[in-house]
Formats: C-alpha cells, structure tokens, sequence
C-alpha cells in the first residue's frame, strides 16, 4: 500500500478483491425508514435507543453501478464496528444510512439505462450523470428531512462516502448540501466526470494541447470539430454544458475547510487516480496564495496491486480517518 502517485505500465494478476463483510463482524440493528418516497435503511439506531438530547454522526453511503444498497451495508456494518470499538473515545456516537441508488435493486426501471458504451447503451453519458444528479437530490433530501424522524438527537454532523457511481455523487453533494456536510470519502470516484468520459469516448487531449484530465477546459465547439457523429451522438452539448458546469464548481467551489479522503486502486482503468491527482494540483495551484486553505485535510491514498475496487483495506483506513475525526 502507498500513498504515493503510481504510473503502472501492466497490469499483475491477482489484484486486491473488493471488500466483503467478514463473518466475525458484529451486525448493526437495521431499520427503514421512507423519506420523500425513499427507503432509506439505517444502521445502529437501537444501540442508541436509550439517548436522546445528544449529537450524533450519520455516514451516508452511496454505493456503486450496478449494486445494490447490500454492498455499502455491508461496509456500514464495518465501519460502525470499527468506530466504536478502536479504543478511543469518541465526541459523538454514530450511525449510518444507506439507499438503493436511482435505478438499481428495487428501483430499477431500465436495466440497460445502466450499462456502458461498451456494453450497447449510446445514452450512457447521459444515464450515468442523470443517476448521479437524481442519487444526490435523494440524498439531499434524506440529509435535510431525517432530524425530523430522528427528533431524540438534538444536532447531527453528516458525513458521506461513496463508491464509484457512490463517490462521484459524493463529489457534487458538495455543491449540493454546502455548510451541511463535514467530511467527505470518496472511494474510485472522480471529481471530473468531462474529463472523464470524454477520453471514454476517445477524444485524444493533445489536439488541444492539454492533458486528457483537462479535457474540460475545452470548448464544445472545438470539440465538436474532431467529433464523429456517434461521439457527438454520445456526448451533446445540452449534456456536456451541464457536466462541464459542474465540474468547474467542484475545482472552485468545494471546501477546503473539510478533512476529504480519497482512495484510489494503482491500476483502475475505470476511473483513473490521475484525474483526482490532478484535480488536487490544480485545487493546490488556485489556492496557494490563500493562506486561510487548508489543503492537508485532503488525502488521496493510492493502493497498490488494486484495481476500480473498494477493499478491505481502504475500508478500515476510513473507519479508522473517521474515528480520528471525532476522538476527544
């Protein structure tokens, strides 16, 4: 494992798996709760039963494409066990919530609105950044309505997490839910989802003189000139207008007074550490005359031998980020 920035030419066999809930682990109480129209599923609630009048953490977890609410409770159970049990004491208590995300498990309307470009779907830009949009209106909606069902704890400091799908809806809750969240963790997730699926499409950055995670900064008319007609059918301006929009306000607008990990996988060829690498550059960049930003509360741990996964080992580093949040 390393936190330093990997430039991996192959790929080995026999990368880290993803995380799977070890049997030993201790099962958190679970209850559901519908908000808006949404089942959210909640864990750890009857283990605090007995307080009321008293702050309490809440980890929202999105989770990943394809999934289902079952892979991040699994991660929710661990976490919760590892926070309470690390040995240090804690400012506040904590619970987590989780959701099927929009269009996934029992809220599935389209089966194939969920599959790649490669895999047949001409629309997966568009279906993967609406998904993305809808999963942080729901939980924006949870995060502002859940005091009200939750009216024993008196305040409540939000975290959220996501893994893939999960972290980049992690990373526009920023701009979402600002002032309402104090720690951030995204997991294989990408602050610039242009950049992203523009070389997904293969557009090639150096026509333009830029780096492929600077694809952003180039104009859609001059995309439009090196397009073909798929690419352009694949990528519309209506489209790239609202991603490219969004993707400037988190290089300018997301806080820097807010401890952020950030994991990544060595040789995810999905979702690239470079793009959040370079985002950090560029935020480091525009801020260095800023003496009130705070950049050391960002990380980004690289994991070697690791593909676009969450592991094992990238879980229990954010239960143990998340316990050294809020010791006394």
């Amino acid at each position: 494992m390393s936190d330093s920035l990997p430039s991996p030419s192959t790929t080995p066999d026999g990368l880290e798996p993803r995380f799977s809930l070890p049997s030993t682990t201790p099962r958190s109480s679970k209850t559901s709760i519908a908000i808006g129209g949404v089942i959210i599923y909640v864990y750890g609630l009857e283990e605090l039963k007995q307080k009321s009048g008293v702050d309490v953490g809440v980890l929202y977890l999105a989770h990943n494409r394809t999934r289902t609410y079952l892979v991040t409770e699994g991660i929710a159970h661990e976490i919760l066990h590892r926070y309470r049990n690390d040995g240090r004491r804690k400012r506040i208590e904590m619970i987590a919530v989780t959701m099927n995300m929009r269009n996934h498990g029992d809220r599935q309307v389209s089966r194939d609105a969920n599959l790649t470009w490669s895999g047949g779907n001409d629309n997966h830009a568009m279906d993967l950044i609406s998904m993305i949009s809808g999963a942080t209106q729901d939980f924006k909606l949870v995060l502002d309505f859940l005091p009200a069902y939750l009216s024993q704890f008196t305040r409540f400091h939000n975290i959220m997490l996501g893994v893939s799908l999960g972290a980049h809806t992690a990373w526009r809750m920023a701009l979402a839910a600002q002032g309402q969240i104090e720690a951030f963790g995204m997991v294989v997730g990408c602050p610039n989802l242009t950049s992203l699926l523009l070389e997904r499409l293969g557009i090639d950055a150096a026509v333009f003189g830029v780096q492929g995670e600077e694809l952003e900064t180039v104009e859609y008319n001059q995309l439009e000139k090196v397009m073909n007609e798929q690419q352009r059918r694949r990528w519309p301006r209506a489209l790239a207008e609202l991603t490219r929009k969004d993707d400037k306000r988190i290089l300018e607008e997301f806080p820097t007074d807010i401890p952020v990990f950030m994991c990544n996988g060595e040789y995810d060829k999905l979702v690239p550490s470079r793009y959040t690498s370079a985002w950090l550059e560029r935020r480091k960049a525009m801020l260095s005359g800023d003496v009130s930003s705070n950049q050391s509360k960002a990380r980004l741990f690289v994991q070697e031998n690791t593909g676009h996964s969450c592991t094992k080992e990238m879980v229990a580093m954010l239960a143990d980020w998340l316990g050294g949040l809020y010791k006394l």
